[in-house]
């Protein structure tokens, strides 16, 4: 076995297809036609996306004060969410992702408070379907103000 790969140059492969099947590829794949169906299909995840993002919530509920557990379901619904339409839900995890991910970096202790409200605010935002999204802004506005100066208060 050898140590060194071997590296093959770009050029060295062979064309998949021929510059003008690529054009035309291309043309398919910018048609209104392929977007449409694009369109559907994404249209036809919406459901069962906000069903996992719902199962997640519901587990985010039960693992009680593990912070790993919590991390795990928070990192979860914050890939999903707006996917799902569920964007205040994607945004408020977000914050508590980055707040957990920057209090273990600067080495300081989670305060539960501020992840027990962020866990309140996930659950009532993805329950709450499609309520007062403006509220929603303000909700994920003020947790991120939150955030922001405990992370101060931290790094002191």
């Amino acid at each position: 076995m050898t140590k060194n790969p071997a590296l093959i140059a770009p050029d060295a492969y062979p064309q998949m297809m021929s510059s003008r099947d690529g054009v035309e590829a291309m043309k398919v794949l910018r048609s209104p036609h392929t977007a449409a169906k694009a369109q559907a299909a994404m249209d036809a995840a919406v459901p069962p996306m906000r069903a996992a993002i719902l199962q997640y919530v519901d587990e985010l509920e039960d693992v009680g004060g593990d912070m790993l557990k919590i991390f795990e379901r928070v990192h979860e619904i914050r890939g999903f969410a707006e996917t799902a339409g569920l964007v205040t839900t994607g945004r408020i995890a977000d914050i508590l992702c980055r707040y957990m991910d920057d209090m273990v970096r600067i080495n300081k202790p989670l305060d539960t408070m501020i992840v027990t409200l962020h866990v309140a605010a996930i659950v009532r935002a993805a329950r709450a379907e499609d309520d007062d999204l403006a509220m929603g802004e303000v909700v994920a506005g003020e947790l991120a103000a939150l955030v922001a100066q405990r992370l101060t208060d931290a790094s002191r």
